[in-house]
């Protein structure tokens, strides 16, 4: 009897090893060995003359992050330049004020681009406006530091991040800003022709349309809005892109839609990063300096990133919604550049085929009337 219990615990407990062994968590000098060859391996495909065995997209963890989660420079790609001095200057402004101060010196005058700049520094900053709590940075990097862990390696790159996004906004404590004041400069700088102040006003319009819109079909763009952002995209704005982005974000205009040249179903997740990697292959500010990636420092302890995509693989997206972004980023320049509309959801055709509040009048039309209350007769009388 005893020999057989015997047998029986020794099964039980090879059964348990074996679980353990498939199921053990993975040793961490493994698993940096393993992304160092994909990665190693996957920029070969992408870079011309790079060697799997090559040092051309290693990963190594950032100096101030011995032991943190690998960083890497993304493979490099080619980046249109910002035709515009002005919108160079924007991109790697450490303040924005000056911006402000140009549309301000001759408001009358100003051209449609230092009015969208304006507007957007304006709006980036209208918290630090006059008529709010005004604090200065001394106290604001105490409360800041406060906040940190004793000892952290990360705690010098978060002050640095920190310190930069603030003083984004030094001088605007006087200017007196309101949603308002922003809106009416986006709508003058898109009546000028600027393509992304242009989709700055169909956001807005599209945000008032949603307190009428029941449903699916009610909540997606009009033909007038899918004709403004074609027409945006094709300037190639990259400021114009992002915002296009972040518009069919917000609408259901894709929601049961097929899209790109395969009428795959769309998938929000996949979306929304490859439209902000798109913006960057067309200009947009998406280096180590871009502010998604000195808000993840200071915030979140995320440093050591050297652009916004690597902050995206290894710290905001799933790899496979990374990968998939990265197939939809290509595919988004590839249908402006062919004017594949239909590819976006955004060809003629593909607006709303149902006017906000129509599906609230109908349920209004339907419904019987109400009948007159009637007062019942008094006794006696």
């Amino acid at each position: 009897m005893s020999k057989a219990i015997l047998l029986t615990v020794a099964g039980v407990a090879a059964i348990v090893g074996g679980v353990w062994y498939v199921l053990r968590p993975p040793n961490e000098t493994a698993v940096l060995a393993a992304a160092q060859a994909t990665a190693a391996s996957s920029m070969a495909q992408t870079v011309p003359g790079a060697r799997a065995g090559s040092s051309v997209g290693t990963l190594s963890p950032p100096a101030d992050r011995p032991s943190a989660r690998p960083a890497a420079s993304a493979a490099p790609r080619p980046i249109v330049p910002l035709k515009s001095v002005l919108a160079q200057e924007f991109e790697k402004a450490r303040a924005y004020k000056p911006f402000y101060d140009r549309y301000a010196a001759n408001p009358d005058g100003a051209d449609a681009e230092t009015r969208y700049f304006a507007a957007v520094a304006m709006e980036r900053c209208i918290g630090r406006a006059k008529g709010t709590s005004q604090e200065t940075l001394g106290a604001q990097q105490q409360r800041f530091a406060a906040r940190l862990k004793e000892n952290d390696p990360n705690n010098a790159a978060r002050i640095e991040a920190f310190n930069r996004t603030y003083e984004l906004c030094e001088g605007f404590g006087n200017v007196a800003i309101s949603g308002a004041d922003v809106q009416r400069m986006y709508r003058e700088a898109a009546a000028q022709g600027n393509p992304a102040a242009k989709i700055a006003v169909a956001a807005t319009q599209y945000q008032e349309q949603l307190g009428r819109a029941r449903g699916i079909e009610e909540r997606r763009l009009s033909e007038e809005q899918l004709g403004t952002m074609r027409e945006a995209l094709t300037s190639g704005d990259p400021f114009a892109i992002e915002r296009v982005g972040q518009l069919l974000a917000q609408s259901t205009q894709l929601a049961e839609r097929r899209i790109g040249p395969n009428g795959d179903p769309y998938n929000p997740r996949d979306w929304g990063p490859a439209w902000q990697l798109a913006a960057c292959d067309r200009g947009a500010n998406c280096g180590a300096d871009a502010q998604r990636v000195l808000n993840g420092c200071a915030w979140q302890g995320a440093c050591g990133y050297d652009s916004l995509e690597t902050y995206m693989q290894f710290n905001e997206l799933p790899p496979n919604v990374y990968q998939a972004a990265l197939n939809n980023r290509n595919m988004i320049l590839e249908a402006i550049a062919q004017g594949r509309w239909d590819w976006l959801g955004i060809a003629q055709g593909m607006g709303r085929t149902v006017n906000p509040g129509t599906a609230m009048q109908q349920q209004q039309a339907n419904r019987p009337p109400a009948t007159p209350a009637t007062t019942p007769p008094r006794k006696g009388g």
